[in-house]
């Protein structure tokens, strides 16, 4: 009887292992681009820094998590004068403000069978609560999570009272992980 409660404990305790175990992020296949419209163009620029840390699991939402850090200074735009430029102060501050980041505090199923995540995402010192859609697909080896969604630059202080620039940043998420 001893035995089997031990055998039963040690099941237990790989599957809760196994459900939270982190997905290896495929660097080279997982980037953020963002498009903002400027002088009434778009501008679409992306960064080459991005971790990304997650265990998502869709049968175990509660225990999931998607925490992301970008790193500033690595923001292309295609013209290296603008991207310095955006470094700046008036922007994101690189100087005091070396990355982006942002934490997930918690996934809703949608009745689609889709997910939101809620996140927090700091920008030059300054933190918001979002609500994020995402597609996932996942399978026991490999995840690929997507999301497109916008934010308010001028809710983190970036680009300043600019009325060329819009305040609305459109973003696209693509992650791909193995385990």
């Amino acid at each position: 009887m001893m035995i089997k409660k031990a055998l039963l404990l040690l099941f237990l305790c790989s599957s809760i292992s196994i459900s939270s175990q982190e997905w290896n992020q495929k660097t080279k296949q997982t980037k953020i681009t963002f498009t903002i419209k400027n002088f009434g163009l778009n501008v679409d620029g992306d960064f080459s820094k991005i971790k990304i840390n997650t265990n998502f699991n869709s049968k175990n939402l509660f225990e999931s998590y998607i925490n992301s850090e970008i790193v500033v200074k690595t923001i292309s735009t295609g013209i290296e004068s603008r991207d310095e430029h955006i470094l700046d102060e008036d922007y994101f501050d690189e100087t005091n403000h070396k990355t982006i980041v942002l934490k997930s505090t918690k996934f809703i199923t949608t009745n689609n069978g889709s997910f939101n995540m809620i996140a927090e995402l700091t920008i030059k010192g300054t933190t918001k609560q979002l609500q994020i859609p995402l597609e996932i697909l996942e399978s026991e080896k490999e995840v690929l999570i997507k999301a497109d969604f916008t934010i308010n630059r001028k809710d983190f202080k970036v680009g300043g009272g600019s009325f060329i620039m819009s305040k609305n940043v459109k973003i696209q998420v693509e992650y791909r992980g193995t385990k």
